[in-house]
């Protein structure tokens, strides 16, 4: 299968290099992940309106909805796993999977292939946590309480971490040391990714 990752910052440079031993990496393919920030998302699916779209961002709900304003063929999911995440705790929620309508539908064939093998670098999972299948809104609302959690304590902690710069380490308490590392998730967070998480509606 050939599928286009739009998109060359941090995440789209990683899931080429993930995706590459499974697809051919292609710029004409006729599905595209969009590995982009929501703030590009109309612009960019504007310019692919007759493609299989495929919504990675980390706040699904106003995504999916920009994509569908121009093709009803848009597979949505959100991987939950970084650079720096270990291979066997890579998990991904799929939102939208627009061929479990309708088996005939254009593109039909490439989400299941996509889903399929991206089910190789990461376990998806399609029902939340009562057992209902997830949603863009059931998603959000999710990662409102956890996503956006984490990214609002991790930036109010940085503001401790670069206080106490000057301190040598062998005053650090150890409690301080693990507020350090958890401070560090943002490195693994570009400002296009921090923009999407902050978008989501429910923050």
């Amino acid at each position: 299968m050939k599928i286009n990752i739009i998109g060359d910052g941090s995440f789209g440079t990683f899931l080429s290099e993930l995706l590459s031993p499974l697809f051919e990496l292609d710029a004409n393919a006729d599905s595209a992940i969009l590995a982009v920030p929501i703030s590009a998302y109309d612009s960019v699916a504007s310019e692919n309106c007759d493609k299989h779209l495929i919504n990675v961002c980390s706040v699904q709900k106003p995504s999916t909805e920009t994509l569908l304003k121009y093709t009803s063929s848009v597979t949505s999911i959100h991987p939950l796993f970084g650079r720096r995440t270990p291979a066997d705790k890579r998990n991904s929620i799929v939102t939208r999977k627009f061929s479990a309508q309708n088996y005939d539908l254009p593109f039909a064939e490439n989400e299941r292939e996509f889903l399929n093998k991206f089910s190789q670098i990461s376990k998806l999972a399609v029902t939340d946590p009562s057992g209902a299948a997830f949603t863009p809104d059931s998603h959000d609302r999710l990662m409102a309480k956890t996503h956006v959690a984490a990214v609002l304590a991790a930036k109010q902690m940085k503001v401790f971490v670069d206080r106490a710069s000057d301190i040598p380490d062998e005053y650090v308490p150890n409690s301080f040391r693990l507020m350090r590392e958890f401070v560090k998730t943002l490195d693994d967070m570009p400002a296009g990714t921090i923009e999407s998480i902050m978008a989501n509606p429910y923050y």
